[in-house]
């Protein structure tokens, strides 16, 4: 398993979020309890905050002792368990399950939400503070329709303890930040605090029983990540999703135009309440929607994943306006070159084809990648042939 930690001081605030200034409301918007027609679904049982993070009674002895022979030689608590699961999960590898800390531990795979579990259920153990960044990398997403699910990823603060020290009032906050599988091209795309921690295990488990259409676990993770996160523009999008599931257009609607009007959007939201306005054919919608994304502040791989998602509709023009942004935010980056060689490729234009395949080899770092993409370049023109 890959880890990276930078030391940080203070709250780094060089780092911009990506959020859009919310304009001021008159009214105070509607629970997403509210909007949902709960007479549709059946609550299930599902896991309780505190199973999350609760670790084998062996494993909890283990590290406890590793912390008290550590601070005997003087280490600090953050780089005490930054070296721990550095050298005690270097046998994780990636997989897409959100799990418990305990089923990651057993399984020894999960995602970065799983590992986030697993670090904070650590610092639990020893009273360490913690915070989080979501970060958006390259996207993992599945197009169904007119749906559209991006996964961002997370990332673990660990403050170093603070000493009192009589008279002086400390501003700055040393410590580590764990970065669970890093890539090149990651981008900051705001805090995050336990909360958010606990609502994405939930909601990421609700996206997939949407998936496998079970509903009613959907429903009900979905319901139960909303206690954590109320506002939280990503659980009104997956409940509108799950709605249209079930053929309840009007409440589909009814929470898509409800976060609309009080400013609770995000790229996924907005990206499936314009497909909603095209099927049903209401252009001034769409062309209210173009608006919102036009203005919102979107880094690369959102970038991308808009453009290929306006490219799956046949909307070439917008595709290409968004994946030439993404190259003009991230020149470096070899993914927007592919995905408008994709573009192009749809469109008939070989020679501007090879062009983008050929610099997204020259940027690429990665053999593995370079192959793939030099695999393509080869199979796209032995088929013209």
């Amino acid at each position: 398993m890959k880890f990276s930690f930078i030391f940080f001081l203070g709250l780094l605030a060089g780092c911009a979020s990506t959020t859009t200034p919310k304009a001021p409301s008159t009214q105070e918007p509607p629970s997403l309890t509210q909007l949902i027609n709960h007479s549709l679904f059946t609550l299930e049982f599902v896991p309780a905050q505190q199973q999350l993070f609760q670790l084998p009674q062996q494993e909890q002895q283990k590290f406890i002792a590793y912390v008290k022979a550590n601070r005997l030689l003087g280490e600090s608590d953050e780089l005490i368990l930054y070296n721990y699961i550095e050298s005690s999960l270097d046998g994780f590898t990636y997989h897409g399950d959100t799990l418990t800390a305990s089923q990651a531990l057993e399984k020894a795979h999960g995602n970065c939400i799983s590992l986030a579990i697993v670090t904070q259920a650590y610092a639990n153990v020893i009273g360490l503070e913690t915070a989080f960044q979501e970060m958006t990398s390259e996207p993992v997403y599945a197009k169904e329709g007119n749906l559209v699910f991006i996964a961002n990823h997370f990332r673990t603060k660990l403050y170093k303890p603070l000493k009192k020290q009589e008279g002086k009032i400390a501003f700055i906050r040393p410590g580590v930040i764990v970065d669970y599988f890093p890539s090149r091209g990651s981008f900051y795309s705001g805090s995050a605090d336990i909360n958010d921690l606990i609502a994405k295990y939930y909601s990421n488990l609700a996206a997939e029983a949407l998936l496998q259409e079970n509903y009613n676990l959907a429903y009900s993770l979905l319901t139960k990540a909303n206690t954590f996160t109320p506002d939280d523009p990503e659980l009104f999008n997956l409940a509108a999703i799950l709605h249209k599931r079930v053929n309840d257009q009007a409440t589909t609607h009814r929470i898509y135009q409800s976060a609309f009007d009080h400013q609770l959007e995000s790229l996924n939201l907005l990206s499936n309440y314009k497909s909603l306005a095209e099927d049903i054919g209401n252009e001034m919608l769409v062309e209210q929607i173009n608006q919102k994304l036009d203005l919102t502040e979107k880094d690369p791989y959102q970038l991308i994943v808009l453009g290929e998602t306006e490219a799956l509709s046949g909307q070439y023009l917008p595709a290409k306006k968004y994946i030439n942004q993404a190259i003009d935010k991230a020149p470096y980056l070899s993914e927007p070159y592919v995905a408008l060689a994709k573009i192009r490729y749809q469109q008939g234009h070989l020679g501007a084809t090879r062009r983008l395949l050929e610099q997204a080899i020259k940027l690429e770092r990665d053999e593995t990648q370079r192959s793939v993409y030099a695999a393509k370049l080869a199979s796209v023109f032995t088929k013209k042939k």
